[in-house]
């Protein structure tokens, strides 16, 4: 009798073995793997194994590299120092065939994909409604999971209209179907036939923790959209704006989003739902978590990686800006301010200053320097700066430098502590779920993005008033003022549109993809470590060989069919 049962090998050894199946528990809290047969599938055991495929999106190997890959790519982040940890080689684009979270991303995401491929054989279509929905949750993840892998290991559609190599498209549990990479565009038209098919089958109105019609037309407005196909993204976008299922959260609700559960976040479109207590050790929701790196909460996490200047620049044009609310600065026990000086080699240099009677600022003195030792200090007897006077000019503060006489722009903000010379702010918007430190349950897609993604596609329709009109709905609820589109040029509204969709999805995994599917250069001349060792070049843009993953040496030498390797 042939069993259900979870197996954990190469991910061509999967391939071969597409029969074998992952079962769960009952619950997607918990996951005991177990044992069941195969030919006694009814809508309650289907319903199980299908949770086994959910219960996989929880493994650290698979949702941390669709974040690292998509955000440490990106210019929203700054590392505070070099790591032996291999997301180094993520963030500096020194890629690696041998990165064992790209290896563990690999398997998992086959191993779900072998599941998928049998319940989707296995299941009857049209015997019941019941049976419809699970089937058609089968469908979206697996054009979710082809999408995330596509993300990872092939280039963007946007390079040569997905005429290059994708991945392998295995659709069966045929044992001996060992499939070759599929071109990018093969693999996007499969996402597209399962999402379009998962929409048409899922007629209930499950939690956000599973998925839906909604679920499924949300993702193929993303997909359309890196396609290029802008009536269709617009169209999808607009689907999941008029059900009525989704809103945005306002004020505190929205600074807090992160800390309540998704099943009670109306903006949550679908996440992978982590449990307080139970996952926090078993899925490693502590130091290994998504927002360890960004932020240390009640002692746990590193809190090594912050915001980048680039990125503090563009949310500092409005103060009152709701979203600095998942920007934490670590304050030292002093009660100054402090600046932050950075010359034409992107770096920072940190003084302390006071305010003065008459409301401007100065650099202290050597002995209020001395008194706070928790930050890198320099004051005007390191001959940094020509006068320990802060200029002021047109509500702007500048230093001179000594050694070139060159005058700079420099920011003054409430009092941090370092690392490493760079400011701790921590970053709160992937972590303290149900206040316990780094629980986060992974958001994959909320509400705000339809707005981003309808606007997008309109600009490209020419559809720039309305596509304006799109982004001031996150403006308002995030409390700054609107973008007024009278005489705004098209590339000023593009502009605009890039940089809401920066501010708004920032630490959620898509700014590199954003970058390079709009054919943007990457600008990090900012300070981070990707700048201190062996720096990889400026500029990288859509045609370098360097914004795709290499597919892990493992897999090449184990598949028996032909897998070629990225340039």
């Amino acid at each position: 009798m042939k069993k259900i049962k979870v197996i954990y090998q190469s991910a061509a050894t999967l391939i071969m073995g597409g029969a074998m199946l992952l079962a769960a528990g009952c619950d997607v809290e918990r996951l005991p793997y177990n044992e069941i047969p195969a030919d006694a599938l009814d809508a309650g055991n289907i319903e199980t194994v299908t949770r086994g495929s959910y219960g996989k999106l929880k493994e650290e190997a698979f949702y941390k590299i669709i974040h690292q890959v998509g955000e440490y790519g990106g210019d929203n982040i700054s590392l505070s120092g070099t790591t032996s940890d291999q997301l180094f080689n993520i963030y500096t684009y020194h890629r690696s065939a041998t990165n064992s979270y790209s290896a563990q991303f690999w398997q998992y995401s086959y191993t779900m994909m072998a599941n998928i491929n049998s319940m989707i054989e296995l299941i009857p279509e049209g015997e019941s409604a019941a049976k419809d929905q699970l089937l058609g949750e089968n469908y979206f993840l697996r054009g979710y999971n082809y999408f995330q892998l596509c993300n990872v290991y092939a280039r963007p559609y946007a390079d040569g209209n997905g005429n290059t190599p994708g991945v392998p498209l295995k659709l069966t549990s045929d044992i001996a179907d060992f499939p070759p990479r599929a071109s990018v565009k093969e693999v996007y038209d499969q996402i597209v036939k399962d999402l379009t098919k998962a929409a048409g089958l899922m007629t209930e109105k499950k939690q956000n923790i599973y998925a839906s019609k909604e679920t499924a037309q949300a993702f193929l407005s993303r997909v359309y959209l890196y396609m290029g196909e802008w009536e269709k993204a617009k169209e999808m976008a607009d689907a999941v704006i008029n059900s009525g299922r989704y809103t945005l959260l306002t004020g505190t609700s929205y600074k807090n989003y992160p800390r309540s559960v998704p099943e009670e976040n109306t903006e949550t479109i679908f996440a992978i739902r982590m449990v307080k207590d139970t996952d926090y050790e078993k899925y490693h929701m502590n130091y290994y978590s998504v927002g360890a790196l960004y932020s240390k909460i009640n002692n746990v996490g590193w809190g090594e990686m912050y915001p980048s200047e680039t990125y503090m620049k563009l949310i500092d044009e409005n103060p009152g800006d709701l979203r600095h609310g998942f920007i934490v600065p670590e304050t030292p026990d002093v009660p100054y301010t402090w600046l932050v000086y950075t010359n034409e080699v992107p770096m920072y240099v940190v003084a302390m200053v006071t305010r003065q009677a008459d409301g401007s600022y100065k650099i202290a003195d050597e002995a209020t320097v001395e008194a706070n030792e928790d930050a890198k200090v320099v004051s005007k007897n390191d001959s940094y700066f020509t006068s320990n006077v802060v200029e002021q000019s047109g509500g702007k503060y500048y230093v001179t430098e000594a050694a070139t006489n060159k005058r700079y722009e420099v920011k003054i903000e409430a009092a941090a502590k370092t690392r490493n010379g760079y400011p701790k702010r921590f970053i709160y918007k992937c972590s303290f779920q149900e206040e316990q430190a780094q629980l986060y349950s992974p958001v994959m897609m909320r509400f705000a993005e339809m707005y981003l993604n309808r606007a997008e596609a309109k600009w490209h329709l020419g559809q720039y008033a309305s596509a304006v009109d799109d982004i001031n709905v996150l403006r308002t609820r995030t409390e700054i003022p609107k973008r007024v589109a009278d005489g705004a040029d098209d590339s000023t509204v593009f502009t605009w549109i890039m940089n809401e969709r920066r501010l708004e999805l920032a630490w959620e995994g898509q700014r590199k993809y954003d970058i390079y599917r709009n054919n943007l250069t990457l600008d990090r001349f900012y300070p981070g470590s990707h700048r201190d060792s062996t720096p990889v070049e400026d500029g990288l843009t859509l045609s370098s060989p360097l914004i795709v993953e290499l597919i892990p040496q493992a897999e090449l030498d184990a598949y028996p069919g032909e897998l070629t390797q990225n340039q």
